[in-house]
């Protein structure tokens, strides 16, 4: 890959750009591979996923790269990544979708085990040093403490990234799985009772919609990546809506046989304070198959074409790109 001025040219179309006055001369294009579809040069933006809450717990792998413990930094380093690059160049059920950001010159890391989830300290890793927060599947929940930072860090600005998987997913046995954890960080903290204006639903559905809002205009289902045709979920959970919580809060994608109401939703998204939230009701779309040895997976991300222009679209639009 090149870079100039930590601008990262990626597509599937030749890009012509400028940066001294020798290369004005030389009049040079740049073609570039994308995973999905063409992206544009933009100002790099840092992506931070979170390593804290067993997200390695029984077969979930939900990490940009495994290690042995998921580390700061992946390895090898990302400064090598090219257009050709693959999703094993990491280890990790979440590598495809790190590599793909990395791709299009923006930054991963991993918020390791047992490092706390800040906003406002002078820790490297606080969450005002990122532009977006990727949780996928949290199993333990949140302290007080985290459900501040979090929620103060989207409303001053920050994108969260939530995956949720189905109810009775408690993968460490604590008594807690994802949705039930969303939930709580959502209705139980002291900055704002439903700030998102989202409740999880407690079920477990298995099916394929192609039941998507039909504006043409949304830059989640209509963005930079592609156009987002279809989703499916293998065992996840769906979500409801609450306008009067959050009047910016709208579904994206419902089960098929739903009318686009206030209920039976499959992702969705709002704002909140400056900042932006995009929710999904199931890890398996983003995970692409590989992992760490002994870890039963599925290339989720790979399935549906639509799977990757989905996560990649709204991790553009948290990143407010």
């Amino acid at each position: 890959m090149k870079l100039i001025n930590n601008f990262l040219f990626a597509g599937l179309v030749a890009i012509t750009f400028s940066c001294s006055n020798d290369l004005e001369k030389e009049n040079k294009t740049t073609a570039r591979t994308a995973t999905t579809t063409t992206a544009l040069a933009v100002t790099p933006k840092k992506f931070l996923f979170d390593a804290t809450k067993a997200e390695t717990a029984g077969n979930a792998d939900w990490v940009i790269d495994a290690d042995t413990s998921p580390q700061r930094f992946p390895t090898p380093a990302q400064s090598n990544i090219t257009a050709t690059t693959t999703e094993s160049f990491w280890k990790g059920g979440l590598s495809a979708w790190g590599v793909a950001l990395a791709k299009l010159g923006h930054t991963v890391e991993t918020l390791p085990s047992g490092t706390p989830i800040t906003y406002g300290s002078t820790g490297a890793q606080d969450l005002k040093n990122y532009d977006v927060f990727v949780i996928d599947e949290p199993n333990i929940r949140f302290t007080a403490a985290e459900k501040t930072a979090i929620l103060n860090f989207v409303k001053n600005g920050g994108g969260l990234f939530m995956i949720s998987d189905h109810t009775v997913s408690d993968r460490n046995n604590d008594g807690w799985d994802s949705p039930a954890i969303w939930n709580d960080l959502m209705s139980n903290n002291t900055v704002k009772t439903n700030p998102f204006g989202i409740t999880i639903t407690l079920n477990n559905i298995s099916e394929t919609s192609t039941n998507r809002l039909i504006a043409t205009t949304n830059p989640i289902l209509n963005g930079s990546q592609g156009t987002v045709s279809n989703l499916k979920f293998s065992n996840g959970a769906t979500m409801s809506i609450n306008k009067t919580a959050n009047t910016t809060v709208q579904g994206l994608i419902w089960r098929g046989t739903s009318t686009q109401g206030t209920s039976n939703i499959m992702c969705a998204s709002a704002t909140f304070g400056t900042g932006r939230v995009f929710v999904i009701g199931d890890s398996s779309p983003a995970d692409d198959g590989t992992g760490a040895t002994g870890d039963t997976l599925y290339p989720g991300w790979t399935e549906l074409a639509s799977h990757a222009i989905l996560h990649m679209n709204a991790s553009l639009w948290l990143a407010k790109l």
